[in-house]
């Protein structure tokens, strides 16, 4: 089985999703203390809104290759105007270092309760 700190190898790879969405990886780090990936990646959505947590868990989900459960959304910044947003994406392990490491208000945003 493929570890979580193999997975990490696409930075600055740029992933089209959608039609409308692509997504480049800006930054991946391993945290092994805190056993998860912290990803810093650029969003480019000219045609359509702001992708939703939901979404970014999705898609984020597919491009690593993990399971949806074990990532969260931490921030999306969308640049005013501009069709593009940058979002701060947690990778974990598990889904129970997720629920032990996380705030409660942060899991709720992210629809775990």
């Amino acid at each position: 089985m493929v570890s979580l700190q193999q997975k990490l190898d696409h930075k600055n790879k740029v992933v089209r999703v959608t039609d409308n969405i692509s997504i480049t990886v800006l930054d991946e780090k391993y945290n092994k203390l805190l056993r998860r990936a912290e990803v810093s990646v650029y969003i480019d959505h000219i045609n359509t809104g702001t992708p939703s947590r939901k979404e970014l868990r999705t898609f984020i989900a597919s491009i690593y290759r993990v399971d949806e459960n074990n990532v969260i959304v931490k921030s999306i910044e969308s640049e005013y105007g501009r069709g593009s947003s940058r979002a701060l994406i947690y990778i974990y392990e598990n889904s129970e270092y997720l629920r032990l490491l996380e705030p409660l208000y942060t899991l709720k945003r992210n629809g775990f309760q």
